[in-house]
């Protein structure tokens, strides 16, 4: 009697110890989750969507061919250009060509970024995945560019940089020499150089804590400044759109430069996405990226 009561004793106290084991199972599930949760939360406060987003092998290819063909066309383009201007006895037309460039970089990345910020969508064919839709959660998740390898950064412009450095190269190479010729072409190699290096200096503007040679750059304005790009992220969202270093935002502004742009499209029957579109682009994509997570 003593040994049965003993074995029931022991059963019994084996299935307490199974229920606690699966409460404790359960809560720690719970907590978990509650973690994953508190865990979601903050990295989208804090402007990240703990997505990794990832190319086509057919853009994954062109980004990584032309990322480490990029540097080799530009030193031959700015070889070949110095060269002839140093033969002509021109080599001082460098010290205009650089803060000139740097001017019409900054012009090329507002345009760009105007452009996808207010035209098209992430449908578009070509320009809808590469260009729209990065540029739209952006203002989603204006931290996720922080994540983004140098690849991932510079290469969406360096697939259009290489052929046009590509052009350059065979102009000089095959054209005779020219004064005017080899100041445009270094013109364009270094406006080249400073669009494939926007997008760094607009991940710069977004990082919680930049090296302190960053932040000499963008307190000297040589590269794009926090403060100064906050702006464009402040509502509504429809001015600062030069990225380069933003030199050219406050007469952009002042001038009504991308209204009037806008006015003149409007005129040929070009409209901009209305902002119920955009609004509605932009929450279906944040859904579908929440489901696929």
């Amino acid at each position: 009697m003593s040994t049965l009561m003993r074995n029931t004793g022991s059963l019994a106290l084996e299935e307490q110890n199974v229920l606690l084991g699966s409460s404790s199972s359960a809560g720690e599930s719970t907590a978990r989750v509650s973690d994953r949760t508190t865990d979601k939360a903050a990295l989208l406060a804090a402007g990240y969507s703990g997505v990794e987003e990832h190319s086509t092998p057919f853009h994954a290819f062109l980004e990584h061919s032309t990322t480490f063909l990029f540097p080799v066309l530009l030193v031959l383009s700015l070889y070949f250009s110095l060269s002839q201007l140093h033969e002509l006895e021109l080599l001082w037309l460098a010290l205009l060509a650089i803060p000139l460039s740097l001017v019409l970089g900054d012009l090329v990345s507002g345009l760009v970024h105007w452009v996808a910020d207010t035209y098209f969508s992430e449908e578009t064919p070509i320009i809808g995945q590469s260009l729209v839709k990065p540029f739209r959660l952006h203002h989603l998740y204006p931290r996720d560019i922080c994540t983004h390898d140098l690849v991932t950064t510079v290469g969406n412009v360096c697939i259009i940089a290489v052929p046009v450095l590509t052009f350059c190269i065979y102009v000089l190479w095959t054209w005779d020499d020219s004064s005017w010729l080899a100041f445009l072409i270094l013109c364009v190699a270094l406006m080249s150089l400073a669009t494939v290096l926007t997008n760094q200096f607009h991940k710069w503007a977004h990082q919680e804590q930049p090296s302190r040679m960053v932040r000499w750059l963008q307190r000297t304005r040589l590269v794009l400044a926090p403060a100064h790009h906050q702006i464009h992220h402040t509502k509504p969202f429809n001015m600062h759109y030069c990225i380069t270093n933003g030199w050219l935002n406050p007469v952009l502004n002042r001038i009504g430069f991308f209204r009037g742009m806008e006015t003149g499209l409007r005129y040929v029957g070009i409209e901009i996405a209305i902002r119920a579109e955009r609004v509605a682009e932009s929450s279906a994509t944040k859904e579908d990226e929440q489901l696929s997570r």
